[in-house]
């Protein structure tokens, strides 16, 4: 018995001394955007594809051999919130890299915030043209292009549509303007017959507006510059009696069919950065869905990509640096299937590949179980031409 215990003794004190296996540190990645506030369905959707997307590159065996962790933050669609959060992520929670950003005026903030930390941050949607310097080098846009871009693109299709009298309604906010500055200079050019509206971004009746623009008797009326009206406006100008086709402001058309009703089928245009007709996008919209029970949109698909690229840019510099993986996107291409186009920047962070597709929202069922029981789908109209990468003033 002596013997038995001088044995257990000895065993137990050989594997005290043994060395301890270390698990693998994770490698962190930021959901940093809206989760509350006027873009919250765009942040939210962004948020999950980032999640799907770490899950998938877990499953896979993580990145060199590291899992791959999200950490959400809420900006609360708030400039100084974005800030604050972003420094804590980057200096408590030892992140890589973040994403999913929605606010034009939050990515202001906080892009200044990851050049000056130098860890990599990406766009979703936050289009102004301001966002992006030319000194830029930590800072990219995965789905919504610069303004300029975006109207570039809306004045191929006037052009190919022969349209001579366009209206906008803009927010007042930076997108807002960025939008109304370019169309301005794309009217004057095109010799068209405007007028601009210029509206709060939490305005909930835009009918005041809408009369301002009826005796124009509109052709197209731009409401890309007011990304939570749009719904809303594409309903009252129904109301109203307007005819006008309406282009948008890359909305979750979830929520656009959910918001504006009837009045959406047929009057409304918008903007994406997913080929929704790829059998890899049904394939992941499935899969999403299942998961979720929406629809993979723009910013869920996004989102899923931002993740993807920061993981293969860790593989391509066999570094989870947030420098080398800042260098590994801006001198690379990524070219994610059923994505709408391969990602490659410009040195400032501008997408140089965007050829924007337009669709319209239609009455039916989506194919392939992508969105069960919707009743609606998007429909492919045209793929814009390549839109030049906005080369910043400063």
């Amino acid at each position: 018995m002596w013997t038995k215990r001088v044995v257990v003794v000895v065993l137990l004190t050989a594997l005290a001394w043994m060395p301890v296996q270390a698990q693998p540190r994770p490698v962190k990645i930021a959901f940093l955007s809206s989760l509350s506030g006027p873009f919250a369905f765009w942040g939210i959707n962004a948020r999950d594809g980032m999640k799907m997307a770490v899950a998938e590159v877990n499953e896979a065996g993580g990145v060199l051999g590291q899992p791959l962790e999200l950490v959400e933050r809420d900006d609360r669609n708030n400039p100084a919130e974005g800030i604050t959060a972003f420094r804590a992520l980057v200096e408590r929670e030892g992140i890589v890299a973040g994403g999913g950003m929605i606010s034009s005026d939050v990515a202001l903030a906080v892009s200044r915030e990851a050049e000056t930390l130098r860890v990599p941050y990406f766009l979703t949607m936050a289009g102004s043209h301001a966002i992006l310097k030319r000194s830029s080098r930590f800072t990219f846009r995965t789905c919504l292009v610069a303004a300029p871009m975006y109207v570039e693109a809306i004045a191929n299709m006037i052009q190919r549509e022969k349209y001579s009298r366009v209206g906008a309604i803009v927010a007042d906010y930076a997108w807002g303007h960025s939008i109304r500055e370019a169309f301005e200079r794309a009217a004057a050019a095109l010799g068209l017959r405007t007028q601009i509206e210029v509206a709060p971004v939490a305005t909930s009746d835009f009918t005041p507006y809408l009369r301002r623009l009826q005796g124009l008797n509109l052709q197209l009326l731009v409401i890309s510059g007011h990304p939570p009206g749009n719904p809303t406006i594409v309903r009252q100008a129904a109301e109203l009696g307007m005819t006008a086709l309406a282009v948008g402001s890359v909305l979750p058309p979830e929520l656009m069919v959910q918001r504006g009703g009837e009045a959406v089928f047929g009057r409304f245009v918008d903007y994406s950065c997913v080929d929704f007709q790829s059998p890899t996008f049904r394939r992941l919209a499935s899969k999403f869905y299942g998961t979720y029970r929406r629809y993979f949109d723009n910013s869920a698909f996004s989102g899923y990509v931002t993740v993807k690229m920061v993981a293969e840019a860790a593989r391509r510099a066999k570094s989870v640096d947030p420098r080398a993986l800042a260098d590994a996107v801006r001198t690379g291409r990524f070219a994610q299937p059923g994505y709408g186009w391969p990602l490659s920047y410009t040195e400032w962070g501008e997408m140089k590949e965007a050829r924007i597709i337009f669709f319209s929202i239609e009455r039916g069922e989506s194919p392939g179980g992508i969105n069960p029981g919707a009743g609606w789908y998007q429909k492919w109209l045209f793929r814009s031409p390549a839109v030049q990468p906005y080369v910043p003033t400063e």
